[in-house]
């Protein structure tokens, strides 16, 4: 398949490998709406009511092909109800829909409008005329009395030329901001996910997102989360292996992508993801069971009842010794050799080291008229350790609307301990999932930020900072 036919872009990859899940509790199942038969994808969440893109069948009397002789691709929807399960799932038409192939949408934060791929042609062009392009193009509609009309192309769809293909739309709560992929030829690859801002009633010309985010293989599928974060599908990110779902922080100077916790990613095809405002579960689409279908997941709640406060390790001790050589009339004196480099004399010494380690600590008494070592008093191996902790700096106090940088790192455990993922409460309710977090406060008020982890070994870690939030027109 590709951009040029009218199929939704997506590369198939049949693997025949075992899912090996290690050590966490973030809890992946496959959706009941999955069709046996067909593919499923591009999971949107809008008005409790989940859409995705499918080719199964949906008449059962006449059967529409691409001129690559497959299935051509729909838009389905299905009730999304309280708890998150998914009811039945129904074809949907609105009138006016572009009738042949039909890909991911998006919506505005009001759910007012409507951005979806679809076909720029609107005749059937057969198997017959499989030397014919016809690109994808965004479509925009309107919502009126509770039913979707218009359908009108974006003037994106001609920038740079009426052969390009763009598609995979998403939308910023606002509406004024829209990311989308397009195989244009400034493109770093295959296909790059661009961004155009909304002026009036047009789009401004696109933007390539760069290297932070496009590579020399195929990105797909953005989702611009009300966070900040852009979640994007790639194949170019990992030097092996097909397609994974990402996330960067837009809002962070020099962010970085970074994977998606396993088993969301996985040794197979994983892509298309969907999450949902308070990051604690989403919708994904996978291969992992031999063909396209949607899967959910649901982050861990951790029992985080009695965090530990973050501390900030101290390697300044103070060393004494109880001897003979009392006098300031006897030419003996004591001195200590820390093991690092650095010495100190008297009976009762403060040294700093440097960091963690191992440290031969010595203590010798010395004459001083000779300057020589008499005898040895004592001679141990000191072990500094880092805490046990999850790390993160947070300053004490911090206005309201100020961006707080977080970043999270297991300190002092073994260094075959993992994690699989950073879990955020901010005392307010709100959560977060990763290990670098930038994070707003709205209102003033003390709140506890408590970062937890479930590690490698399955032991649950919880610690805690406190931070004041201040309002500056107070």
């Amino acid at each position: 398949m590709s951009w040029e036919k009218p199929t939704i872009i997506y590369l198939a990859l049949i693997l025949t490998l075992n899912i090996q899940v290690g050590a966490q509790k973030i809890e992946v199942t496959e959706l009941s709406i999955n069709s046996p038969a067909s593919s499923e994808f591009a999971p949107v969440v809008q008005d409790s009511m989940l859409y995705f893109i499918s080719n199964r069948r949906t008449n059962i009397l006449v059967t529409y092909m691409d001129q690559n002789e497959e299935l051509l691709y729909r838009v389905f929807q299905a009730p999304l109800k309280a708890d998150t399960t998914v009811g039945k799932a129904a074809h949907f038409a609105p009138p006016g829909q572009p009738r042949l192939n039909a890909g991911p949408l998006t919506f505005s934060g009001n759910g007012a409008e409507m951005i979806a791929t679809h076909n720029r042609r609107r005749n059937y062009l057969g198997k017959k005329n499989r030397e014919k392009s016809n690109p994808l193009g965004l479509f925009a509609a309107e919502k009126n009395n509770g039913g979707w009309y218009g359908y009108k192309p974006l003037v994106i769809n001609n920038m740079p030329n009426a052969n390009t293909s763009v598609g995979h739309p998403s939308l910023s709560v606002d509406g004024r901001t829209l990311y989308f992929v397009s195989n244009m030829e400034d493109g770093r690859g295959q296909t790059d996910i661009y961004v155009s801002q909304k002026s009036g009633d047009t789009w401004s010309t696109p933007k390539n997102l760069g290297p932070k985010v496009n590579t020399k293989g195929k990105e797909l599928f953005p989702f611009i989360h009300p966070s900040g974060k852009l979640y994007f599908t790639s194949d170019g990110l990992e030097p092996e292996g097909g397609f994974n779902i990402y996330y960067i922080d837009l809002e962070t100077p020099n962010a970085n992508a970074v994977p998606m916790p396993a088993p969301i990613n996985s040794v197979f095809d994983d892509f298309s993801c969907f999450v949902s405002q308070n990051e604690n579960w989403g919708f994904f689409a996978s291969n992992r069971s031999g063909q396209d279908d949607l899967f959910k997941f649901s982050l861990p709640r951790i029992n985080c009842t009695n965090p530990a406060e973050v501390v900030e390790d101290n390697y300044c001790f103070t060393f004494f010794e109880n001897g003979p050589f009392k006098s300031d009339t006897l030419p003996y004196i004591y001195r200590w050799d820390f093991g690092d480099g650095q010495t100190a004399k008297g009976l009762e010494v403060d040294h700093c080291f440097p960091g963690p380690g191992e440290y031969e600590i010595a203590l010798n008494v010395v004459d001083t008229l000779l300057n020589e070592e008499l005898f040895s008093v004592a001679s141990y191996r000191l072990n500094i350790e880092k805490t046990q902790q999850i790390w993160f700096e947070s300053p004490d106090t911090i206005e309201t609307n100020q961006p707080l940088t977080l970043n999270a790192t297991l300190q002092g455990y073994p260094q075959t301990t993992t994690t699989s993922a950073f879990y955020w409460k901010f005392g307010n309710g709100e959560t977060r999932i990763g290990k670098n977090i930038v994070y707003i406060y709205q209102t003033p008020g003390e709140y506890r930020i408590t970062c937890s982890a479930v590690l490698s070994d399955n032991r649950e870690v919880c610690f805690y900072q406190k931070i004041i939030v201040t309002d500056p027109q107070e």
